[in-house]
């Protein structure tokens, strides 16, 4: 397994304090490393790179949170989201490091440490990293989308913030619905 600098590469940050993320291949997939808050800023742009690696090959997607210092309920449904769909099985194609206190901060309040797929080291990766860079194509409307269908999942996996988990996505889901319905007036 590889030491943390093999996973350093080139880092993605701007100055509004958002996360860094880098790509970087191993022998059977990639690894996604998360430096900083992971929020709903990354979360689309990471989430839908391993949906294309998982539904488009073989390879194998594991995400390196060992270096995450906070995710909010956004990043935490999009993992849900990537395991319900490619972790399930053991071993899955799809994976998450994180040390077992940066576990324990991160996901220990969801008790999700305690569902997810976790490994406990990371792969080898090769030295090159590249940033992962959102495409800033994201409308705010497919991005409220994807905070509905986050929470969705978080509702579905159950614990005891289901109930809120649900409440958020109907709330956020039905203000898109009024925008979408109601005009906006112009001044």
């Amino acid at each position: 397994m590889s030491d943390r600098s093999q996973t350093a590469g080139v880092q993605f940050a701007d100055s509004s304090g958002r996360a860094k993320v880098t790509v970087a291949c191993f022998e059977s997939g990639v690894c996604l490393r998360v430096e900083g808050p992971g929020t709903m800023q990354e979360s689309p742009v990471m989430h839908a790179f391993a949906e294309k690696v998982l539904t488009g090959s073989e390879r194998t997607v594991v995400i390196d949170l060992g270096a995450c210092s906070y995710i909010d309920s956004t990043f935490l449904g999009g993992l849900v989201s990537l395991f319900k769909r490619h972790g399930g099985a053991r071993p899955g194609r799809f994976a998450i490091y994180a040390p077992q206190p940066t576990r324990t901060t991160l996901f220990g309040t969801s008790r999700l440490d305690r569902v997810l797929p976790f490994v406990e080291a990371l792969p080898l990766v090769g030295i090159d990293s590249m940033p992962l860079e959102a495409s800033g194509s994201t409308s705010r409307e497919e991005l409220g989308h994807y905070i509905v269908e986050c929470h969705r999942r978080l509702a579905e996996i159950g614990g005891a913030d289901a109930d809120s988990f649900g409440r958020v996505a109907d709330a956020i889901a039905e203000e898109l619905t009024v925008r979408r319905v109601t005009p906006v007036p112009k001044s």
